[in-house]
């Protein structure tokens, strides 16, 4: 399942995983449209907000990974809605993670930020360093990692990448 999949970076990864022969469900809000995914016997769209905990539940039945890229992207975007920032990007994060979890999902990748290292004098920036968070945006998604490898275990494995900014073409611009 991959929850944000008609967004920027979904629109792009979901054809290439259906070139590849995966099974992908894609559970989105939708907001920006529906025309962003092309229409394949392999893909099941899922119009719905994460946090509708019980469509949730009902949407991740029988799914073996979670690629989670829902969110209110980037500080201008979040800054926007301080509030509904907050309720997509943390509030709803530890439940989607349990449900997951609960309903035998055995990998879970999440896309953080690499804003979450905040401003660093190093040029070489790499995970062994501290998290210095700047902005709710940063802050929130630096929280939503650590949530994340609170659930980890032999059973639910978590992935956590954090892109810089993404960019280049894709059917979902920002």
């Amino acid at each position: 399942m991959i929850t944000g999949g008609a967004g920027y970076v979904g629109a792009v990864l979901v054809p290439r995983l259906l070139a590849d022969d995966y099974c992908v469900t894609v559970y989105d809000l939708m907001i920006y449209g529906e025309n962003a995914l092309p229409k394949h016997r392999n893909l099941t769209v899922v119009k719905g907000d994460i946090r509708d905990q019980k469509l949730l539940k009902k949407a991740m039945e029988d799914q073996d990974a979670v690629i989670h890229l829902a969110c209110i992207s980037n500080d201008p975007s979040f800054e926007l809605n301080p509030a509904l920032g907050r309720s997509i990007n943390l509030d709803a994060f530890q439940p989607l993670v349990e449900i997951s979890r609960n309903q035998g999902v055995k990998r879970f990748i999440y896309a953080s930020s690499s804003s979450v290292y905040g401003i660093k004098k190093e040029m070489d920036v790499n995970e062994a360093m501290s998290l210095e968070p700047l902005t709710d945006y940063s802050r929130f998604k630096a929280e939503c990692e650590k949530i994340l490898l609170d659930y980890q275990s032999l059973n639910f494995s978590a992935v956590i990448v954090r892109p810089a900014t993404v960019c280049g073409y894709s059917p979902r611009q920002r």
